[in-house]
């Protein structure tokens, strides 16, 4: 999977994944309001191009094929163990995004310190045992691409098996803003 790296000498690092459509500089934005000082590795799907530009298969019929799926993940994870950085690891992914963090999670649940998951989707994925990994999931209130229903339950199932999570919804849609990125900003200064 292709990345595009910002170094820096800050002990934190971010590796963000971006939505469907988006590029490798969709959230350096969001980092930088977060955290101007951090590393950052954003990460390029490799399903599909330009506007459809995604991380795994888009659903058929509402359903994930897991098999696809799980070979972008497998993929991912290899290339992980090889490249993690040191130090605090924050990861942030945004809707398609979003939905890979949680795939990745559901195999390695202690991936980073930090994850923030910007209006994904329930997909049904599957966890297993807890993880002390610090987790927050956004959701809009008048999101039509991701129920805030659906992400309230997504919410639930992932506190059963990551205890340090929290739920925040906003008054919006599927779109990302300035009040979520100040509320990120709060949530992680206090995960320290």
């Amino acid at each position: 999977m292709e990345q595009f790296n910002i170094a820096s000498n800050s002990n934190t690092s971010f590796a963000v994944f971006h939505g469907t459509g988006g590029n490798e500089y969709s959230l350096l934005q969001v980092v930088g309001d977060i955290d101007p000082t951090a590393a950052i590795r954003a990460y390029i799907g490799d399903v599909g191009q330009g506007k459809e530009r995604r991380f795994f298969a888009p659903l058929q019929d509402g359903e994930l094929d897991r098999t696809e799926l799980d070979t972008h993940v497998s993929s991912f994870l290899a290339h992980w163990a090889q490249q993690k950085p040191e130090g605090t690891v924050i990861m942030m992914g945004y809707s398609n995004g979003a939905n890979f963090l949680l795939a990745l999670l559901e195999k390695e649940p202690d991936l980073a310190d930090a994850v923030i998951l910007l209006h994904p989707s329930n997909l049904g994925y599957q966890f297993t045992g807890t993880s002390d990994t610090a987790l927050l999931l956004t959701a809009g209130a008048r999101d039509v691409l991701s129920s805030p229903g659906e992400s309230l339950k997504l919410s639930k199932t992932l506190a059963a098996h990551f205890p340090h999570s929290a739920f925040k919804l906003f008054d919006y849609g599927h779109e990302l803003t300035d009040e979520e990125v100040s509320f990120i900003r709060s949530w992680l200064a206090r995960q320290k």
